[in-house]
């Protein structure tokens, strides 16, 4: 399954509905001022509205379209603001080194397909830091704001050494994080996906780090990718 999450902007919708609705009140005030007038010039006769009435509406109609855009702006900057700054968390990892084994280490991850569902699976690596790797669909940056989140999947985990010696001739250990790795969507999208309107880019994406006796490791899926953020255990 490809993860598509939205994030409501139903605030930025109602305070555009009230804003339509105060202009289209206050069109009609003037068109009914300008009607008024036109049949006065005209000599015809029109119903009477009292100067005081007429200013009240104007200034109630005026402070509706007032507070209505300033609601707008508020809650469009603060999209805008959550949209660049979102993230959401889509893994949760602990690794150790292996007691007595050089260049070894133990990662358990937990890998979530919700908020409150997440999967505990254990590995055995090789290497100096772990990695983990996945696909990455990059909406338009415009469309973040109206709620349309990066599109990701998980994909391996692996170690790693630094020296690409290392790499080289020593063992390499990798694990798939997916039951077909040679899924035909993601496939498609990294052949046209670019060529998508609206779709800026379609790449894979790796993150890694070394582990830690202390530490536990959170992945998030930002606006342009993975990110590791440590936490204390």
């Amino acid at each position: 399954m490809l993860n598509l999450p939205f994030s409501g902007s139903i605030p930025i919708y109602i305070a555009l509905g009230l804003l339509f609705v105060s202009l289209a009140f206050l069109i009609g005030f003037i068109y009914n001022r300008v009607r008024r007038l036109m049949y006065r010039l005209r000599r015809r006769p029109v119903a009477r509205v009292g100067i005081v009435t007429s200013t009240l509406r104007l200034l109630l109609i005026l402070l509706a379209v007032a507070v209505s855009a300033a609601i707008l702006f508020l809650f469009a900057f603060i999209q805008s603001y959550t949209a660049l700054t979102h993230r959401a968390l889509v893994a949760e990892a602990f690794c150790t080194p292996v007691p007595g084994q050089k260049d070894e280490m133990t990662l358990w991850l937990v890998t979530f397909e919700s908020p409150h569902v997440g999967y505990l699976s254990q590995y055995r690596l090789g290497g100096h830091q772990w990695a983990i790797e996945g696909h990455i669909l990059k909406w338009d940056e415009w469309l973040n704001f109206f709620g349309l989140q990066t599109m990701y999947k998980l994909s391996r985990v692996r170690g790693r050494y630094i020296r690409v010696q290392d790499e080289r001739s020593k063992p390499a250990t990798a694990y798939s994080l997916v039951a077909n790795e040679e899924d035909p969507h993601w496939r498609w999208l990294y052949e046209y996906g670019a060529r998508l309107p609206f779709v800026t880019a379609v790449y894979g994406n790796t993150v890694f780090t070394f582990p830690s006796e202390t530490k536990t490791f959170r992945i998030y899926i930002t606006p342009s990718g993975f990110m590791i953020e440590e936490g204390e255990r």
